[in-house]
């Protein structure tokens, strides 16, 4: 901690990325909202919605949230899934 600014340092081994195929995603609406939302959960460090592929790529770390959760909050906000990766 240096004054008061707090450095937190993530070491890509941390992390685990899920790429989830994504039913119901059909405009830039959703696409605002998948990242919105998700990006709030705790443990997500990174969402990156693609309209093009309707992917949902999600970086996160395993041991803060498990990958069944961030499928079945896509579920809730109406996006059938399927794990890519």
């Amino acid at each position: 901690m240096r004054g008061n600014t707090i450095e937190m340092k993530w070491e890509v081994s941390d992390l685990a990325r899920e790429i989830f195929k994504v039913g119901g995603f059909f405009n830039d609406e959703h696409k605002v909202e998948i990242e919105d939302y998700l990006g709030q959960i705790d443990g997500v460090k990174k969402v990156q919605a693609n309209l093009q592929e309707k992917t949902v790529t999600i970086d996160y770390s395993p041991s803060e949230v498990q990958s069944e959760w961030l499928a079945e909050t896509l579920n809730s906000l109406g996006h059938d899934t399927n794990v890519l990766s």
